[in-house]
Formats: C-alpha cells, structure tokens, sequence
C-alpha cells in the first residue's frame, strides 16, 4: 500500500481543489468551446454563458461535498484509494450535471443516456486540473521532504594545537580508544573500518564526544552506542558492548561507573 503524502490531507488542499476544479472548467469551456459545447448549452432559453456558469457552480457544489467528506476519512485514505476518490468526484459531478440538463431539455431521453452524454465531454475537461493539482502537491511534497531532511552531524577532530586532522559523519564513528598521549578513533568508510591516530587526551574530547553521540564506557573508551549490538557479562562480572558493522568481532570493556549511561542509550 502506497502512503499518500501528508499534504493531501490538509484542509488547504481541499480550498484548492474546490477552487480550481470549477474555475478550469469555467476557463477551459470559454476558451476552446470543446465538443461543440456552446450548441448543447442552449438550454431553457438561456445563453450558453449563462448555463456554463451554472453548470461550473453545480461541479462547485458537488466538489464541495465529495471534499467534505475526504476530510472526514482523509487518514483512511492511501495513495490508490485517492485516485479512485478523483474518478469518483468526477462522475458525481456528472451525475448532478446531467441532472441539471436533463430538466432544462425537458425531452423524453432518458437520464441516464444525458448523464453518458455528459460524462463524454466533463471527464476529459476535469481530468486535467485534477492531474495538475495532484502533481503540484506531490512535488511539493518532495520538495519539503529534502528540505527538511536533516544532514547528516559531522564530527571534527583537533589535534593539542587546534590543527584539523579528521572530519568525519557521527554514525560512522565505532569507537575511541585511547593509548598513552593519543587516542586512535575507529571509524567505517565504504563498509571497511578504518582508524586515525590523534594526539589528544580523553579527557579534551568529553565535550565533542557527548555532543555527537558518543558515550564513554571505559577510562580508555568512547562508544557509539549506535553501533553497539549487545552488552554480555564475562567471566568475574566483567561487562562488555559487543559491537556490529566491523569485520572481525570486536568488544570493548563498560566498566560499572558508566554502565548505565551506556546502558540509557541502547
């Protein structure tokens, strides 16, 4: 089942459709007269200019309530559904149209024929704004949703005398060991996890690791608790974040004093 975007429900785009259907129609007929319309829409003595509008405020009318009621069940609705909702606004509109016709001719043809009649030249006029409106709304839905796609956080890594030596995206960071006066930051690039050396202490990247993400587990440790499958007690109570997306098996040590912490993220 295909999710009708989000903007198809608001009241907004129903105002549009109840505008835009009858004012096409209107347009549409004065301009090009398909069908040889202006012949048919001599009806009760009136001018076809007089009818026509008529007709477009009965499709007014009748788009009104089919819209009315789609906002009622609008979040039952999927994207199939909707198209069928269309056809269905378009062949009551026929339906009240040929009404209007069949009493202004006042001729032994039977109703439903006028009503075939109508529906002959009403579906291709409707079709379009129909189509239109629904193509605007959906670019326009693609286009908020790249608009508001957040990109993606970006971490970058400074050596003791504030040179860039790393830039790399939050969730492609595993781990951060450390080892003496560096620290060895291991991270995925292209599925294959690579690692960079910086000269740094722990205790310099506390406030760039908790701002992206990344929790400390150890006294030698940053994780990303993204990347953490499963956390395992070992031999002697000893607790351990078995981490997923790496080659080889790959665990680091939670001690108790952030077991928690780490434990609050998973």
């Amino acid at each position: 089942m295909l999710e009708l975007p989000a903007i198809f429900r608001k009241f907004t785009s129903q105002a549009i459709h109840i505008v835009a259907i009858p004012c096409s129609l209107m347009a549409f007929m004065l301009i090009y007269r398909p069908f040889r319309i202006d012949e048919q829409l001599h009806l009760g003595g009136l001018s076809f200019g007089v009818n026509l509008t008529l007709i477009a405020c009965i499709v007014l009318g009748s788009t009104l309530l089919m819209r009315g009621l789609f906002f009622l069940v609008r979040r039952r609705i999927d994207r199939l559904t909707y198209y069928f909702w269309c056809l269905l606004e378009i062949t009551v509109a026929a339906l009240f149209v040929g009404l209007y016709i069949w009493l202004m001719e006042r001729t032994a043809t039977p109703y439903f024929m006028v009503v075939a009649r109508v529906y002959g030249w009403l579906f291709p006029v409707l079709i379009f704004p129909y189509v239109i409106v629904s193509l605007a709304l959906f670019l326009t839905a693609q286009y908020r949703a790249v608009a508001e796609t957040p990109e993606p956080s970006r971490i970058r890594f400074y050596d003791e005398r504030k040179n860039l030596k790393l830039t790399v995206a939050a969730d492609a960071v595993l781990y951060i060991a450390a080892e003496e006066n560096y620290v060895h930051i291991h991270y995925l690039d292209g599925g294959e996890v690579r690692k960079s050396i910086l000269r740094a202490s722990m205790r310099s990247l506390e406030t760039l690791c908790t701002s992206h993400g990344l929790v400390r587990c150890h006294r030698s440790y940053y994780l990303n608790p993204n990347h953490v499958q499963a956390l395992r007690k070992g031999g002697e109570g000893t607790i351990w974040a078995d981490l997923q997306h790496t080659p080889t098996p790959c665990s680091l040590p939670v001690s108790k004093r952030y077991y928690e912490a780490v434990s609050a993220k998973l």
